[in-house]
């Protein structure tokens, strides 16, 4: 299994998913403003390292619990 970093610049922060997260579905992995960037990523450690990379605030998905 993978995991979808989600980058947000307008509302700033960094998500995690795991791949074929709902929440990511439902906008069809684009983002209609450009303000929304995805990256894949193997492993759970490897987004982790993407998210802390960023400087931006960081969210495990609520729906889809990449952590656990």
């Amino acid at each position: 299994m993978g995991f979808t970093t989600y980058k947000n610049t307008a509302n700033p922060h960094v998500t995690i998913h795991r791949d074929g997260c709902k929440q990511i579905k439902k906008h069809g992995g684009h983002h209609q403003y450009g303000q929304g960037s995805y990256g894949h990523h193997e492993t759970y450690i490897d987004a982790k390292a993407y998210e802390e990379s960023t400087g931006l605030p960081m969210i495990d998905c609520s729906f889809c619990k990449p952590g656990q």
